[in-house]
């Protein structure tokens, strides 16, 4: 009898030394910006159709498809396309850089696209425009993966 109580003793006080350290982590982890809150929630919405306009250009110089992590991606400007002081329109503008990586993390360039997103469009994202600004070399090993742009190797 008296061990089985030592041993409820002992259990309460382990969990009563971890609830503080819980209640801290989630104290800390409520004092994040909402502005990084919105921007990743934006990222996270907005991830499927950069992945796909970084495909599209990519198609023809790699033989693989890099990836795009939200992480990776920078919004440059946010503007609504329609509304002005008091008026909330929600057609908006959104350009944003990213630079896609191939296999562990290996940046090949870096793009800037602008989409809107609209209530009008049928899928409610639509790609504007789309800038491959930078080509990065590749490691001597991932030469060979380099496509030419005429079709031959």
């Amino acid at each position: 009898m008296k061990t089985r109580l030592r041993s409820v003793l002992l259990l309460m006080s382990i969990l009563l030394f971890f609830i503080p350290l819980n209640a801290e982590a989630s104290v800390i982890q409520s004092k994040e910006p909402k502005l990084l809150l919105y921007q990743d929630m934006v990222m996270e919405f907005l991830l499927p159709d950069v992945q796909q306009a970084v495909n599209d250009y990519y198609q023809n110089r790699l033989p693989d498809n890099p990836l795009v992590y939200p992480y990776q991606i920078e919004i440059k400007q946010a503007k609504r396309v329609n509304g002005g002081p008091g008026d909330r329109g929600f057609h908006f503008s959104i350009t944003l850089e990213t630079t896609p990586v191939l296999g562990p993390h290996i940046a090949v360039g870096k793009d800037r696209m602008t989409f809107e997103v609209s209530p009008l469009f049928p899928d409610k994202v639509k790609l504007i425009a789309f800038r491959h600004l930078q080509t990065f070399e590749l490691p001597p090993n991932l030469q060979e993966m380099l496509k030419s742009t005429n079709g031959t190797p």
